[in-house]
């Protein structure tokens, strides 16, 4: 019960803003330590079970969330998933395939039950994808002094690696390590696009990747931002922490957006999560062609909240985008259409 308790700032606080307890770093820390109480209560339920036969019903039914939190806490969030992807796009150059690993929310800081970047580095290296794209939220309230051991694995990397900034990276919630941060991993070899561009090539195919700042750090300081990148031939990826971004017309012309920040719920609770959270206001998880055109959105490995993941393992996801001459429509021009308020739910 108590892990079920536990929940309620992470999961119902960020559809009414920062949650008190669970988006500081004091309260992260209580909900790390009261987490392991966990141990203890299943413990003495198993003992109630076995030597209390008159308590058995009450012990078996209360043993039911126990246990659920107990995965929730200690199995689940040290699982590493992958998940592989098909995305058809357009461009010039041969046709053929490139595959991107897509690795969001990390969340290094103050919870450790998720997988390490080293483990992350690791198995990248072992499913040997063409190039990886990182949409933000590398942090957790990791200190300014740790950031650079911190981020440091990322030089193990086979392949070249693509990041953009998260909101928890620039301080909502928390301090601003965003200045920080962009140069750590940019010593570890990462291309850091928080805005930028660039172009990368494999085996006679070419994609180009624009990366663009987080969508609320754009609302809190460019109100009245307009995307910089115009239309290119090459096939265009947009990489931006934030979903949301993808329903304003302020993306510019794309032909695959891949985004992060949603943790694919980070607890799955069917009719909980995806109405007491903002997780499914855009895409929760996974790939769906938008009116304002193609969206993937990775759940990540981290978590931010609570040190709890149900439903949602940590996951790499592989994305082999098939690349061919085919026709380019309005679609691929999100510009063509009026910029729209910029009204997004809450962070996590």
């Amino acid at each position: 019960m108590l892990e079920l308790v536990m929940m309620i700032p992470g999961v119902v606080g960020p559809r009414k803003g920062f949650s008190l307890i669970a988006d500081n770093p004091y309260g992260s820390v209580m909900i790390w330590w009261l987490s392991f109480l966990i141990i203890p209560v299943v413990l003495g339920l198993l003992w109630t079970l076995w030597k209390k036969p008159r308590w058995r019903i009450l012990a078996g039914l209360l043993m039911v969330p126990a246990l659920f939190g107990f995965y929730a806490r200690f199995i689940e969030p040290h699982r590493l998933v992958i998940a592989e992807h098909t995305v058809r796009i357009c461009g010039e150059g041969l046709p053929g395939t490139l595959t991107a690993a897509v690795v969001s929310d990390m969340h290094s800081g103050l919870y450790s039950n998720s997988p390490s970047i080293s483990r992350i580095v690791r198995t990248l290296n072992n499913q040997a994808p063409d190039f990886v794209l990182m949409p933000g939220d590398f942090t957790n309230f990791l200190a300014e002094k740790h950031m650079d051991r911190a981020m440091a694995p990322f030089m193990d990397l086979d392949m070249p690696a693509y990041a953009v900034l998260g909101n928890h990276d620039f301080g909502l919630p928390g301090h601003d390590v965003e200045e920080r941060l962009q140069t750590a991993l940019e010593k570890s070899g990462v291309t850091v696009l928080n805005p930028g561009s660039a172009t990368f090539g494999a085996h006679g195919k070419y994609v180009r990747i624009v990366g663009m700042q987080d969508f609320y750090e754009l609302k809190e300081n460019r109100p009245d931002f307009s995307p910089d990148h115009g239309v290119s031939p090459l096939p265009t990826i947009l990489l931006e922490h934030n979903p949301d971004l993808i329903k304003t017309g302020r993306t510019g012309p794309f032909d695959l957006f891949v985004a992060g920040h949603t943790h694919g719920g980070q607890i799955l609770l069917p009719f909980i999560t995806c109405t007491m959270t903002f997780a499914c206001d855009t895409l929760r998880y996974g790939y769906e062609e938008t009116p304002a055109g193609k969206l993937f959105v990775t759940s990540g490995t981290g978590m931010s909240g609570v040190p709890l993941r149900f439903g949602v393992p940590p996951k790499i996801d592989m994305v082999t985008m098939e690349i061919d001459r085919c026709r380019v429509d309005a679609i691929r021009n999100p510009m063509l259409a009026p910029n729209l308020p910029l009204n997004s739910p809450s962070m996590d």
